[in-house]
């Protein structure tokens, strides 16, 4: 895993001053530090996979509503194209209109749809991170873990196998875990 430096500096700093301040005796054996890619967690549980599909099965619906829409346009088009040389200016200025008038609402859909489920994505990202956060908080507590460490927050550069959490948060938050 690629990691930036700066965030490594940090890692030995806080070690630093948990050590010097005497939260962790320097000459401790047996220290329980781990560390867990959290976003792996939220993507790769049931849950996660569960709220993550059922979103897009809710824009899935959307698309396809969206896509109703974009045909009636195309739909719209190519009547007025067939029809252009029988009409009368004034009918072909109003289809005109019509047409211009339902792009703009397909536009303005399609923006809001999009904003709409920007903020939905993030709502329920923030909710299962919150969710895994508790079952990672409460599992280090259970099992005497002094730290643990979020993969991507934290920098870990090098982590021996054995430190790496998230295969068992995955399957405590599986089992539960963290549902409120």
């Amino acid at each position: 895993m690629k990691r930036e430096f700066p965030h490594v500096l940090t890692v030995f700093v806080l070690a630093g001053t948990l050590v010097a301040g005497g939260v962790i005796p320097a000459d401790a054996q047996g220290i329980k530090v781990g560390f867990v890619n959290i976003q792996r967690v939220v993507v790769g549980s049931k849950r996660g996979k569960d709220v993550l599909a059922g979103l897009q099965t809710e824009r899935d619906a959307k698309q396809r509503e969206v896509e109703a829409m974009e045909k009636e346009v195309r739909q719209m088009e190519a009547d007025l194209e067939k029809q252009q040389s029988v009409l009368s200016e004034e009918a072909k200025r109003e289809r005109e209109r019509a047409i211009r008038d339902r792009t703009r609402d397909l536009r303005r859909t399609v923006e809001d749809l999009n904003r709409f489920f920007a903020e939905r994505e993030q709502d329920v990202q923030q909710q299962l991170l919150r969710e895994v956060g508790a079952v990672v908080s409460t599992y280090g507590k259970e099992k005497g873990y002094v730290l643990i460490f979020e993969v991507r927050a934290a920098g870990v550069i090098y982590g021996d196998e054995s430190a790496d959490l998230t295969n068992q948060m995955i399957a405590v938050y599986d089992a539960g875990m963290g549902k409120n």
